[in-house]
């Protein structure tokens, strides 16, 4: 892949353990799993669990103004908050981003409040929906904010999949900073929960616990930074089966390198079902340091992956030793990354 060598030069990140990666590290390195609340459905409840994790509500210092922003939704906000971080993280002034700068945004459900809010006025009356609601309700809407609230003058695109889509985005701005579209790259994952996001969970396993946020990357191809020294996959399956087969093949191929020397931050949630398979995948090899945020954070969906490997480079840079990423996914394909000094 095109990323293979790239560096991550600035990381920002929202998640319900707070409004910045380091709050994200402090709560997932605790291991203990934030609390949770029930998940109401308009109109009449279900007759089943139903919990989440949301984001807690904005503090000051990190309210931004903009005619953009004020009718955005929330994971526009989470992804302004995040790529402001990502920029500062890497020594650029949030408020006069570097020229050439280019954004890539990753989601899997998208903007789900707007639109479940639109639909619900065209159900109720379609005379009266607003059309004022309409393009919040569009996949590429939080990446054309972030852009103007930025100033960006680089390419600008969203990428829809799963949740370790943001691979494939990593290796499409490796490919634009390789070629001059770009000289730098925010690379944003986010999502924003609702109820029916949350509820499609528990129909895969009624533990699942739905959460939101967003994890941003800058990207460069010189500078400090953490390395991404190597990407293992994607390893395409078809079927649970085949995913397990896979993931024992791609852990084989990283954890020999790395047995005792570095850290490992996998996708587990806690529910052993679920887990089985990356469980046996990883065993057998001593870690200085296992860290599974979906534990502590619930499921964020789209934006997952980015919080992982917003997680490894801060361990990275701290512990000054490589760092393991599995990021299996739950529909396509698999992926391990390693992040190195």
């Amino acid at each position: 892949m095109n990323a293979q060598n790239i560096r991550i030069r600035g990381v920002g990140a929202v998640s319900a353990a707070g409004w910045s990666a380091a709050a994200m590290q402090q709560a997932v390195r605790a291991g203990k799993p934030l609390p949770s609340a029930k998940c109401t459905r308009p109109g009449d409840d279900r007759t089943w669990p139903c919990e989440t994790r949301l984001v807690p509500a904005v503090p000051p210092e990190k309210i931004t103004r903009h005619p953009r922003l004020r009718r955005s939704s929330a994971i526009t906000r989470y992804s302004v908050s995040a790529a402001l971080e990502a920029l500062a993280d890497a020594g650029h002034n949030p408020a006069a981003p570097p020229r050439g700068l280019g954004i890539l945004f990753v989601m899997m459900n998208g903007c789900v409040n707007y639109t479940g809010r639109f639909y619900h006025e065209v159900l109720q009356n379609p005379a009266q929906a607003s059309p004022l609601i309409f393009p919040e309700t569009v996949f590429n809407a939080p990446a054309s904010h972030i852009a103007s609230f930025l100033g960006i003058d680089g390419a600008v695109s969203t990428l829809v999949g799963s949740p370790n889509s943001i691979m494939e985005a990593l290796d499409t701005a490796a490919f634009w900073i390789s070629s001059g579209v770009v000289e730098e790259c925010l690379v944003i994952a986010a999502e924003e929960c609702d109820w029916l996001s949350a509820e499609a969970l528990t129909y895969y396993h009624p533990k699942h616990i739905a959460s939101e946020g967003a994890g941003a990357l800058l990207l460069s191809a010189t500078g400090d930074g953490m390395l991404m020294s190597e990407i293992l996959g994607p390893m395409s399956y078809l079927s649970w089966s085949e995913r397990g087969t896979l993931l024992a093949e791609l852990a084989a191929e990283t954890r020999v390198k790395f047995n005792g020397n570095a850290t490992l931050i996998d996708d587990r949630s806690g529910i052993v079902r679920l887990d089985r398979a990356e469980t046996a995948a990883w065993s057998g090899v001593s870690w200085n340091a296992v860290l599974s945020p979906k534990k502590v954070l619930g499921e964020s969906m789209g934006a997952a992956s980015a919080l992982q490997l917003v997680l490894g480079t801060l361990a990275a840079r701290e512990t000054q030793q490589p760092v393991v990423i599995s990021m299996p996914g739950t529909n396509t394909a698999a992926y391990a990354c390693v992040l190195t000094p």
